[in-house]
């Protein structure tokens, strides 16, 4: 689903939050650590099937795009963003695979609910030391 541009402050559609977001993330994708040329949206390494660059997205956590404070902007890659917005919202259960917490949700201050799963090839000495709770 495409948002119109009427959803997005003036300061999107210009560019300029995006273009600090990028800076702030010291052009990595904030979810997987995938670099980017500085001033540019263009993986340095990183391709997708067809060949074109990886490209790094500015994604609005809550899918409010009205709301562009930082603590609501994920700077990530677009594998990441479309992994991301399809499967967490903040306050929501975090995916069992993102143990521990990544940094971006901690360093936000987002609320999440841990996730209960247990994890089958996880920390094996706390299993073994009976410390996992069911």
């Amino acid at each position: 689903m495409t948002a119109s541009a009427s959803q997005y402050p003036p300061e999107w559609i210009s560019g300029a939050i995006q273009a600090a977001m990028y800076a702030r993330a010291g052009w990595r994708c904030e979810h997987c650590g995938l670099a980017f040329e500085p001033g540019s949206t263009k993986a340095r390494t990183a391709t997708n099937r067809d060949g074109k660059p990886v490209i790094l997205t500015v994604h609005h956590l809550d899918g409010d795009k009205a709301n562009c404070d930082w603590t609501n902007l994920l700077v990530c890659c677009q594998r990441c963003h479309l992994h991301i917005q399809a499967t967490w919202k903040p306050g929501g259960v975090l995916p069992a695979r993102w143990q521990p917490v990544p940094a971006w949700i901690t360093g936000r201050g987002l609320a999440y609910v841990p996730n209960g799963q247990l994890r089958l090839f996880g920390d094996l000495e706390s299993v073994e030391q009976g410390d996992v709770s069911l």
